[in-house]
């Protein structure tokens, strides 16, 4: 049997070759240049259509999350949200390092996003821009000094008769003005017993006689015995002090000083708190248009010590926007200072203060007429707002008739108070 002869070049095809569909001669499933299926030209594995990475849609850059959000963000988050937090309390991560370390250290230990800790007073500041806010009454809020016509006024003095009346100055220091800084809110602090409460009352009915309504903040104890029980009550002692002061007899007192008198009861052991103080005082003070007001005491209306300084702060911005002159009664510390401490004396218009001086050696003692080692009541200015104050401390002497505090006639002649003006 004759064989037949291969043609001269022609190398035998294997049984794979045969079974390839025509046109292949690559692999199953590989494309022309070695591209996947759906590949286009110049892609490389892994690719999409238009340099995509896998997942992308259509418009969206490298690293973008479908509907524009960013890596590790959940659907319905804001941008700067982290997970667990309500909406409205993000902030952008990468804008503060630190409050970005707080909101993650939050997340790990409470399971959830915290709002950031917020001082309350940069709150009103971290609203939309102010030039925004048409509200009608902003101007009237802005005070313009080139339009107010009485810009320079001359301090005004409240005589009260008493050695308050010389430790403020006139403006040129060369004179006691002769009263306390009339629309002031004065701070008269002190030791228990030295006159406070009587020179405050004495000075009152002085100014209650010239046909100015007054006002008497009671605190510490209650105004009028209805019980009856023989004790020489408030209203007993006031009206007395003021009969002294104005040298007139009970029925006469009554008609030309007690008509011009109020009395306000306000004391924390009832119940009354300084919420309650301030609505009946500024009902007082706007129905009968009272001009001078005596407390006693400040500290007796904050039962805790503790808002003596704040308490005073807004009595005083009220007080000035009335137009009264107020002597705050107060008590010392241990320390020597007023309670309420150097916040009171900062927050004050004028402060006076009354302080035993002991006399520690021979040469002190006869230059302030007194016992070696005595001690004696002084009394000094520590500041006023309005005035130049007296900068020496005047011993105390008691009137004779009033008990007032007075310039004791032992004043060092080197420490001689200023005639009044």
């Amino acid at each position: 049997m004759a064989t037949k002869k291969t043609p001269k070049g022609d190398a035998p095809q294997s049984s794979e070759v045969q079974a390839m569909p025509p046109g292949m001669g690559m692999p199953p499933g590989m494309m022309p240049g070695g591209m996947a299926p759906g590949m286009m030209p110049g892609m490389t594995p892994g690719m999409m259509p238009g340099g995509m990475a896998p997942g992308m849609m259509p418009g969206m850059t490298p690293g973008m999350m479908p509907g524009g959000m960013a890596p590790g963000m959940m659907p319905g988050m804001a941008p700067g949200m982290m997970p667990g937090m309500m909406p409205g309390m993000g902030m952008p991560m990468g804008g503060n390092p630190m409050m970005a370390m707080m909101q993650m250290m939050q997340m790990m230990m409470g399971g959830g996003m915290v709002a950031p800790s917020v001082d309350p007073a940069a709150v009103p500041f971290a609203g939309a821009s102010a030039a925004a806010d048409a509200g009608a009454g902003l101007d009237a809020d802005i005070i313009r000094p080139a339009l107010i016509v009485d810009r320079i006024k001359t301090q005004e003095a409240v005589k009260l008769g008493s050695v308050l009346d010389v430790l403020c100055l006139t403006e040129d220091g060369k004179n006691a003005l002769g009263g306390v800084p009339k629309g002031c809110t004065i701070a008269l602090a002190g030791p228990p017993g030295k006159g406070k409460t009587r020179s405050a009352l004495s000075g009152m009915a002085r100014v209650a006689r010239e046909g100015h309504k007054v006002a008497f903040v009671i605190a510490e104890e209650g105004f009028h015995d209805e019980a009856g029980s023989g004790r020489d009550d408030l209203c007993s002692r006031m009206t007395k002090i003021g009969m002294a002061a104005t040298q007139l007899d009970e029925e006469t007192f009554a008609k030309e000083v007690l008509e011009n008198v109020f009395v306000l009861e306000s004391q924390y052991h009832k119940g009354q708190s300084w919420d309650d103080f301030v609505g009946k005082y500024r009902y007082l003070v706007e129905k009968e248009n009272i001009r001078f007001v005596v407390i006693d005491s400040l500290n007796m209306l904050d039962p805790t010590k503790n808002r003596t300084a704040d308490n005073l702060s807004a009595l005083k911005t009220y007080n000035h926007a009335k137009g009264i002159t107020c002597i705050c009664i107060g008590q010392i510390r241990d320390t020597g200072l007023p309670v309420g401490g150097e916040a009171l004396q900062h927050t004050a218009d004028v402060v006076l203060l009354i302080e035993e001086m002991s006399l520690g050696s021979k040469e002190q003692a006869e230059q302030w007429g007194g016992k070696y080692r005595e001690k004696i009541d002084v009394i000094s200015a520590v500041k006023s707002v309005t005035t130049p104050i007296f900068p020496f401390p005047i011993r105390i002497g008691r009137a004779s008739g009033t008990g007032l505090m007075s310039v004791h006639p032992a004043q060092p002649a080197d420490y001689a108070v200023l005639p009044a003006r």
